[in-house]
């Protein structure tokens, strides 16, 4: 299991009503579960010889990465996380539910928008801990992302990234034909699609699937059987709209 679920109900719901998780205002270094801001001029060189992955969802929090780090310490848990502006892309729902019972994220095309979004630059020997959580359970294909247009908080451009997008497709609004649902969480600039929070995203869920469920009931009902979830993301899929990020090159599932 990529990490330890909480044994408590309400811990779980809060758990699954919290993604993506609060994230800081700015850039910032995660060591040993703290966070401190980070200057990236005049700290460039604690990216040197990393790998940069866009973090679109719970990874842009530091208490995901202190979930999914937890077991390193000192120089070896330090993880530059910076907060950047993707071009012409969003942040929506995937069409599936995590072992934790919230709806996650992904990546779509949205030409005009401007979405925050923040690199998380791993090191090699941090990299396989991320695909662990990422890859490890189906959900994300990991993948290069080239030509595209990321604005760093300090201006500097990049043209390629790293990043982890749903196999799953995008989760569809029922309010408009073939568009995805925006994360209201992840602020975006000229925004095209709806945007809801995690809550009415996993109301949608429940009133496509499970009308008659109490929402934190079907919550986690999902999450304690992990059939019956596989069953909601399959019909999750079939009704999925197909993600569309150019320039995206699968490297690995």
């Amino acid at each position: 299991m990529p990490w330890p679920l909480p044994s408590s109900d309400q811990a779980r719901l809060t758990l699954a009503k919290g993604y993506p998780y609060a994230a800081p205002a700015g850039s910032y270094l995660y060591r040993d579960g703290e966070t401190r801001a980070l200057d990236g001029g005049a700290e460039a060189a604690l990216l040197r010889d990393r790998v940069p992955v866009i973090a679109h969802g719970s990874n842009r929090a530091p208490e995901q990465l202190h979930r999914k780090f937890s077991h390193l310490s000192g120089a070896a848990s330090e993880i530059p996380v910076t907060r950047a502006l993707l071009a012409d892309h969003d942040v929506v729902y995937s069409a599936h539910m995590t072992r934790y019972g919230a709806v996650s994220a992904t990546l779509h095309a949205a030409p005009g928008t401007r979405v925050t979004v923040f690199v998380t630059w791993l090191h090699e020997a941090q990299l396989p801990r991320m695909h662990e959580t990422e890859l490890g359970l189906g959900n994300y294909g990991y993948g290069r992302m080239s030509g595209i247009s990321l604005t760093l908080e300090d201006g500097a451009e990049i043209a390629e990234a790293y990043a982890y997008l749903s196999v799953h497709g995008c989760l569809a609004d029922p309010e408009a034909e073939s568009a995805p649902l925006a994360l209201a969480a992840v602020p975006a600039q000229q925004r095209r699609h709806r945007a809801v929070d995690q809550e009415s995203a996993l109301a949608l869920l429940r009133d496509r699937h499970e009308p008659s469920a109490e929402l934190d009931g079907m919550i986690l009902s999902n999450i304690a059987d992990t059939a019956k979830r596989r069953g909601l993301i399959k019909a999750l899929q079939e009704a999925a709209v197909p993600w569309e990020v150019p320039g995206f090159e699968l490297l690995q599932r």
